[in-house]
């Protein structure tokens, strides 16, 4: 089914990839006078409500394995919910009350959260003078999958809305039951090193990191990059990816703050800017990997654990209250250089 107005560059399509074999929203801006800025994203609601694409022009700037993705596996762009990234010991506490995650099928103490290998529902897309646009959602409820590992009712919702600017993702979580809600967000995307690892270079402006242990999980020390014993890590200025060795978890981000991933030698940039509750960010670099990770999160790895430890601090776990809401925002925004 295809959403669009004669008359609009914006389109909204639902179609069916036959890589995945599943239902997917096809959200598309056609520039009328020049083709290299044509912008395409992707997203798979039955698959995580994973958005695994984003084309400009000719170049695809997220990577995606579609064998990978059809297994549940982490690539394209998944959804960490309620909890980013890693639980230690894939256990809990909240309000006095003990939680594990032993019965979730994740390895060791890397839980991803709990909705990225679920089918989402969505809303009928829609498509404007301005924009295009779809919303997915997924519920937490008695009868869900994992619920008694976190038996808050909730309704998680995102709002993609592509426009010639780029993509924009705003989630929403209301709490449909009785006891306050703690919860974190983030989004995993994989980025083509469209430029290779010596000329894809990446900006953060952060500035501290978290000491992490061989798990990768955080101690609770929070590391300044901007000292000499910890300038490895400072990303204040352009640095290649090929330089990085990194799986850790940046705070301090300052207000509006604003990453930025440019591609030597393409006419391209890819601005991330969020909302104030995206105070962390996860930059993930494996070694020989065409992509590398850039991750927006509103709390630390292991978030609930460094609060109930009093680290309130720099975990920054949010809460919602029985009948609320709360929300925000990531942008991708798409510069072209020419």
């Amino acid at each position: 089914m295809s959403v669009n107005n004669a008359k609009s560059a914006y389109s909204a399509e639902i179609t069916t990839d036959p890589d995945l074999n599943t239902p997917v929203v096809a959200l598309a801006y056609t520039d009328p006078n020049e083709p290299a800025r044509n912008l395409l994203a992707c997203i798979a609601p039955a698959l995580g409500s994973n958005w695994y694409r984003l084309r400009a022009g000719e170049h695809e700037l997220l990577h995606c394995e579609p064998e990978e993705l059809k297994a549940h596996g982490h690539t394209g762009v998944f959804v960490l919910w309620p909890f980013p990234n890693r639980v230690r010991d894939a256990q809990y506490s909240y309000h006095g009350q003990h939680y594990t995650f032993a019965g979730v099928p994740r390895k060791g103490a890397l839980i991803h959260g709990l909705v990225f290998d679920r089918s989402w529902s969505y809303e009928q897309p829609s498509a404007s003078q301005e924009s295009a646009t779809v919303t997915t959602f997924v519920e937490m409820k008695p009868d869900s999958p994992y619920y008694q590992s976190y038996p808050f009712a909730s309704r998680l919702a995102l709002t993609y809305t592509l426009t010639s600017a780029g993509l924009a993702v705003d989630y929403s979580v209301r709490n449909t039951g009785t006891q306050t809600l703690p919860y974190g967000f983030a989004l995993h995307p994989y980025f083509n090193l469209l430029s290779g690892g010596e000329q894809t270079v990446v900006t953060l402006p952060a500035d501290h990191v978290m000491e992490a242990d061989k798990g990768m999980l955080p101690t609770g020390r929070v590391l300044d990059i901007h000292s000499t014993m910890y300038s490895m890590f400072d990303l204040s200025q352009p640095t290649p990816i090929n330089q990085l060795k990194l799986d850790h978890v940046y705070t301090d981000l300052p207000p509006e703050h604003e990453a930025l991933i440019d591609y030597r030698g393409l006419d391209l940039r890819m601005h991330i800017s969020a909302s104030n509750d995206f105070t962390h960010a996860v930059i993930y670099t494996p070694a020989q990997a065409p992509y590398f990770c850039l991750e927006s999160q509103t709390c630390s790895t292991d978030a609930i654990n460094l609060a109930q430890r009093g680290m309130q601090d720099i975990a920054h776990l949010l809460e919602v209250q029985p009948g609320k809401e709360a929300g925000g925002f990531i942008r991708y925004t798409v510069e072209h250089k020419q």
